[in-house]
């Protein structure tokens, strides 16, 4: 086939135009082009891991954090607004465990009330060992049955978001064996609503 046949100038005219598509050669395509990989490219390959994932991170902090360590037991009731004696309703989830697993600060805040159990405190028979915690908002949190106290603590104590604070236990009217803790969230300090619908729940729990 001669350089000048037919055939010749109709694939060099062909790859001509393909290379002039390419170039953008007029300013709308060349903007509708780079809108379009602007597009398409949204998040580099190689981004670091605190980089790519900000919004994940501020959204897993905006509410509370698990109150227990998870292991070897998490057994969770969804017993939130239950009836209970005296024509009370049940304020919070209870949380079944083993006696001494960890119990961790929520939120950061103020252990602004602690019930000792056997005391003369308002509800201590209920209640036994208890810790409320306030937030800087106002939202408060209340742990109940606990075995024990961490040490160094006591009402008014600053503490931090994952600290501990105390231990699983069954004091109050939990029952003897009845390990567990009772966990209430009241946002805003307002009244309680159901914890599960505000924390997250480890894989290693069981919500019944």
């Amino acid at each position: 086939m001669t350089p000048n046949s037919s055939r010749t100038r109709f694939i060099v005219a062909t790859a001509l135009a393909g290379v002039a598509m390419l170039s953008w050669p007029d300013a709308s395509t060349r903007a509708s082009a780079t809108a379009a990989t602007t597009a398409i490219v949204v998040t580099p390959v190689n981004v670091p891991a605190d980089a790519a994932r900000p919004a994940q991170r501020l959204r897993l902090g905006d509410g509370p954090i698990f109150p227990m360590q998870t292991t070897p037991r998490c057994d969770i009731l969804d017993n939130f607004a239950d009836p209970r004696s005296g024509g009370r309703t049940h304020e919070g989830v209870d949380i079944l465990a083993t006696r001494d697993q960890e119990i961790y600060a929520v939120t950061d805040g103020t252990l602004t009330l602690q019930v000792l159990a056997g005391s003369s405190g308002a509800g201590a028979s209920l209640s036994g060992n208890l810790w409320t915690l306030t937030a800087p908002n106002g939202s408060y949190s209340v742990y109940a049955h606990l075995s024990g106290f961490a040490a160094g603590l006591s009402a008014g104590s600053v503490v931090r978001r994952g600290q501990l604070i105390g231990y699983v236990g069954d004091t109050g009217n939990a029952g003897p064996g009845n390990y567990h803790l009772h966990f209430e969230w009241h946002p805003g300090g307002g009244a309680a609503v159901n914890p599960l619908a505000v924390i997250v729940i480890p894989r290693e729990c069981a919500v019944y």
